[in-house]
């Protein structure tokens, strides 16, 4: 496994990627927490393209991302979170909804639990879901940084 830390107008963001894609996306990381420097030539690859995906995504230019993906979890919570990939950029989910999606209506909190392990947030949107209420609802980033994804994907929904 190998690291990088991208800048972003949320702060530095640390991407750790093995062969198989990447695998953690940490938001807020501080400027020496870099992991191992990259010397596998397929890692590197698939950083720079996450690297790039990113930046994209904060121009308002990226609404989809491509990159290999290493998702590792318990069953239900890998489950919740490639049905994260359904919720279009620029909408918001209730936590209910995707229980609902998931075929357990009353499981809720469940998803919720598994939304605060994503280990990729931002490529697996998990800040796309709020609560029934409205409300905001946590976010492994922070509430601020949540709110700013959705705000920055509000505003570039009608962009050309």
């Amino acid at each position: 496994m190998c690291s990088t830390l991208v800048d972003s107008p949320i702060g530095l963001i640390g991407l750790s990627a093995t062969q198989k894609g990447l695998f953690s996306v940490k938001i807020g990381c501080a400027p020496n927490s870099i992991g191992r420097r990259c010397e596998d030539r397929e890692v590197c690859e698939v950083l720079k393209m996450a690297e790039l995906e990113l930046k994209e995504y904060f121009e308002g230019r990226r609404r989809e991302f491509t990159v290999g993906l290493e998702v590792v979890g318990s069953k239900f919570d890998v489950m919740v979170w490639s049905a994260l990939r359904s919720i279009p950029y620029g909408e918001v989910r209730s936590y209910r909804w995707l229980a609902e999606q998931l075929g357990h209506p009353n499981a809720y909190r469940a998803v919720g639990r598994a939304l605060s392990r994503n280990p990729l947030p931002i490529f697996l949107p998990c800040h796309r879901v709020v609560r029934a209420d409205g409300g905001l609802g946590g976010y492994s980033g922070g509430v601020d940084v949540k709110r700013f994804l959705l705000r920055l994907e509000r505003e570039n929904l009608f962009r050309s």
